[in-house]
């Protein structure tokens, strides 16, 4: 009689897999929190935009138009530091750490916004509080992607993703509301609160990467393997998808996520995501930044100026949705793309002005256009680089696109001083998406 121990050699034994019901809370879990945490972080990134009235009417501030431009860039100027810090450090030391300290660092500081009596101190808290929400998008996309299920990658980026313009909806609300009361601190103290209350939810609740997924390098290592525009052709890392041939020999090559995501022929396919992520970007928080203000000054008075940013946020909430289920069915490119072509096309009717039904409809296609773009361009980027550099890829590209959103508010200032008026900001803006198009049309669809 044969026993167990005398029995022929079988595959080794696997762990259990986990019940399906537990990989979907397990899933809903990860994508819930860091929605929450994109949002409050898009909160307190929107709220300066939807603030600047009442900062430029606070005469102790002694803010003017390019002076508050700058001061709305210095936030960006910290995300760029941490995303490009930050990514990095989250494929080494783990994406659930890098959620926890970008978070405390922003809130924190956020605090410091609320109790600053000068400029420079308000523009240096704003700047360190960018650090932090610089660290918190590439580690939340990388870690919501890990725990999507196959086919619904673009969704998942979405879904994350739009934690932005959902803070940015909440950031109009508050002020709509409560901003004659609360004035600009107290917008701003309306999103520390909110951090708190989430960050401590993130720390109880949030997991980490799956076991082994960053050390998994996904199908399209090199460009030659890459699917045309698929976001699909890696799977979420532990559902099965292929080793890449030859992934280990080109991960000993290459042991730095740094060079590697300019090796292998990506360097090129790199440097358009960088620069259509800064145009769009230069679009996206350009609007956001300087909306409320430019229909003031085209004669609208300030309640209906608060509802063009409502709207423009819920645009993006709403048809983003609409544009990733198109990206999961047909690929990411033709999508984003398309996204950026109608946000240029959308700002550069808000230019014109005219009655308010229309303007608002340009505005919420704006949204639409420009928030879309961007979520499915990081779905495009996480699904064209290796797993073990999926966050530094996306880090470098949030990052040096960060460049845009530097940008944006200064020149919103800096057109505004010289009397240029509202329409030629317009202009730039819509200039701006057009060329995040061109950019990626550039980008050779065998490596996407």
């Amino acid at each position: 009689m044969t026993t167990a121990a005398q029995a022929p050699a079988s595959a080794p034994a696997r762990p259990p897999a986990p019940t399906d019901r537990r990989t979907r809370a397990l899933t809903r879990a990860v994508v819930v929190l860091c929605t929450a945490a994109i949002t409050v972080e898009g909160f307190d990134l929107i709220v300066y935009g939807v603030a600047m009235p009442s900062m430029l009417a606070d005469s102790k501030l002694g803010l003017d138009k390019s002076l508050a431009g700058t001061l709305g860039s210095l936030v960006y100027v910290g995300m760029l530091i941490g995303a490009i810090v930050c990514g990095p450090l989250a494929d080494r030391l783990g994406r659930r750490r890098l959620v926890l300290a970008s978070g405390v660092i922003f809130t924190l500081f956020t605090v410091g916004c609320v109790v600053a009596a000068e400029p420079w101190q308000f523009g240096l808290f704003r700047l360190l509080a960018g650090i932090g929400m610089g660290g918190v998008m590439p580690s939340c996309v990388a870690l919501a992607k890990e725990y999507a299920p196959r086919g619904r990658s673009a969704l998942v980026a979405t879904i994350v993703l739009a934690g932005v313009p959902v803070g940015g909806v909440l950031a109009a609300l508050t002020a709509a509301a409560w901003g004659d009361s609360l004035g600009w601190r107290g917008l701003f103290g309306v999103g520390a609160a909110l951090s708190t209350l989430v960050f401590a939810g993130v720390y109880a609740l949030l997991p980490d990467s799956r076991p082994g997924a960053a050390d998994a390098p996904a199908p399209e290592a090199t460009p030659s393997t890459a699917s045309v525009g698929s976001p699909d052709s890696v799977g979420s890392p532990g559902t099965g998808g292929s080793l890449a041939s030859g992934g280990p020999t080109a991960e000993a090559k290459n042991p730095s996520p740094a060079r590697s995501v300019l090796s292998d022929g990506r360097a090129r396919t790199t440097v358009l995501f960088v620069v259509a992520n800064f145009a769009v970007l230069l679009a996206w928080y350009g609007l956001n930044t300087w909306l409320t203000q430019l229909m003031r000054e085209m004669d609208y008075p300030l309640g209906s100026a608060l509802q063009f940013t409502l709207v423009l946020n819920l645009g993006a909430v709403i048809g983003s949705f609409a544009i990733a289920a198109v990206a999961d069915r047909i690929g990411p490119r033709f999508v984003t793309i398309g996204s950026a072509a109608l946000s240029s096309v959308a700002v550069l009717g808000l230019s014109l002005g005219g009655n308010t039904v229309v303007v608002l409809c340009l505005t919420a296609l704006a949204g639409v256009g420009a928030h879309s773009s961007l979520t499915v361009l990081n779905d495009w980027v996480a699904s064209s680089y290796p797993a073990s550099i999926r966050a530094t890829a996306l880090g470098y590209v949030s990052g040096f696109g960060r460049a845009g959103a530097i940008v944006a508010p200064l020149l919103g200032g800096w057109i505004l001083t010289a009397s240029l008026g509202p329409t030629t900001v317009f202009y730039v803006f819509a200039a701006a998406a057009a060329l995040s198009a061109a950019a990626l049309l550039a980008i050779p669809s065998r490596q996407a």
